[in-house]
């Protein structure tokens, strides 16, 4: 017999759903890891404390705007003919019921935070703070993802249990339908078990942070610009989706069914493709933009040298004042040929 987590804590009403509760528990790790981040390069801890109340609601947003639109023809729309246009249109936002796209939310969150430390975060590189913050959506997608194994949806193909059998049986036990179907309506073959694509999804994620946290500024070195490690995110996961798109139970490939999933399976491939171009155009974009601005090409676009500039002269400030340049007797203030003298300096080595 299937395990099955169909209801929540308490199992009765009221009720909060797993899948809300490892969403939010991915959420608050992103939030913790960013603003650790933030820390360590000498901003305060509670830094995207107010950007997160911004960005979440956002990427909630995003994610149930996303889906519908991917599932239009197949679930909403029928609603709409069916029932009529006010339960067709509550059925849109009826969250309870299921229905987030990761891309959605992710795109809308980041333009959510990305906004919100434009405008109320004057004086920091948001280029810098984007580095800080979304790489860890890929730590909350591995988080979220456990919601999947909770609700028994968005899984694999049928394999046998003996490829899975290093597994805790909590896992494997739930990845099978046994006597009933799965919670998701979908009936496997005797004797097999769903390949738990949540899991491996969730590795691939985390390895992933660590590639765009750690290792790309340690490969690129000198040649990293703020900014290469968000539009990263996009790389990211394109290839993710691109790699696992094909292990995926076709009774899951958004806005289709089965009987077409040989279509949907191209669109999802396109979308992949789509999010890898995206990111690489936008990494090229960002070196040639920081280029040109240390040349003092954007010194009269002032958006556009803050994004690449104005960040070295705050980093510069506060090296010479940590070098005790400042000469409290005299003028009580910072020697400004030192600063810019640092500054340059700082230049150069980029």
């Amino acid at each position: 017999m299937t395990l099955a987590y169909a209801n929540g804590i308490p199992f009765s009403a009221p009720v909060i759903r797993f899948y809300a509760i490892v969403i939010l528990l991915g959420a608050l790790l992103a939030l913790f890891l960013s603003d650790y981040r933030a820390h360590k390069a000498g901003f305060d801890w509670h830094f995207f404390d107010t950007v997160f109340i911004v960005a979440f609601p956002s990427g909630i947003l995003g994610a149930r705007i996303w889906y519908v639109i991917a599932s239009w023809k197949a679930e909403f729309l029928p609603v709409f003919q069916s029932q009529g246009f006010l339960a067709g249109f509550g059925n849109m936002f009826a969250l309870w019921n299921g229905g987030l796209a990761i891309q959605g939310g992710a795109l809308l969150g980041i333009i959510g935070g990305v906004a919100y430390v434009s405008f109320r975060r004057r004086g920091t590189s948001v280029l810098q703070m984007m580095d800080f913050a979304i790489p860890t959506i890929l730590v909350a997608q591995a988080i979220g993802r456990w919601g999947n194994f909770f609700n028994q949806e968005v899984f694999g193909h049928a394999v046998s249990l003996d490829a899975w059998g290093f597994l805790p049986s909590f896992i494997t036990n739930n990845m099978q339908n046994g006597d009933l179907a799965m919670l998701s309506g979908v009936r496997l073959p005797e004797n097999s078990i769903a390949a738990p694509l949540f899991l491996v999804e969730g590795v691939v994620n985390i390895l992933f942070y660590f590639i765009l946290a750690q290792g790309l500024p340690a490969v690129e070195g000198k040649r990293y610009v703020n900014g290469d490690s968000g539009f990263g995110y996009f790389i990211a996961y394109g290839v993710v989706r691109f790699v696992l798109e094909p292990l995926r139970n076709p009774a899951f490939i958004m806005g289709t069914n089965q009987v077409s999933s040989q279509h949907s399976d191209y669109k999802s491939y396109g979308m992949a493709l789509a999010f890898i171009i995206v990111g690489v155009v936008m990494i090229i974009i960002n070196h040639i933009l920081n280029h040109l601005a240390m040349q003092g090409k954007f010194d009269k676009v002032n958006w556009l040298k803050h994004l690449y500039v104005q960040d070295l002269a705050v980093l510069a400030v506060d090296h010479v004042t940590k070098e005790n340049i400042v000469d409290s007797k005299e003028d009580d203030g910072i020697d400004l040929s030192r600063l810019k003298a640092k500054e340059k300096e700082m230049q150069e080595k980029k």
